[in-house]
């Protein structure tokens, strides 16, 4: 399974699509009959072929978006995690959460 090309392909596809939905990665594992596991290890391969083609991780997209309920804010991270933030928090600190 390691030098499967169409594998590769197949899973690095999953998480493209991973990425670009609003699930977290178990929930898009369960909708698309993909063992956590088997998703969790393609992904960080995925992460690996990226950082070594050059791919900066120091840099992570941010989406601004308004928060309905009593959260102050949210930050949502890559592996599909949230955080909420009941009170304003600084720049560093979020920074410290996300190095």
């Amino acid at each position: 399974m390691l030098n499967n090309e169409p594998i590769r392909q197949k899973m690095f596809s999953f998480i493209d699509q991973w990425q670009q939905s609003d699930v977290t990665q178990k929930r898009f594992c369960e909708q698309n009959d993909i063992r956590y596991s088997v998703f969790h290890y393609w992904y960080k391969r995925y992460r690996t072929q990226n950082l070594n083609n050059g791919a900066s991780q120091q840099f992570i997209k941010l989406a601004v978006s308004p928060i309905t309920g009593p959260a102050y804010a949210e930050l949502v991270l890559p592996d599909g995690k949230r955080l909420l933030f009941h009170q304003p928090v600084g720049s560093d600190f979020l920074k410290t959460l996300i190095a």
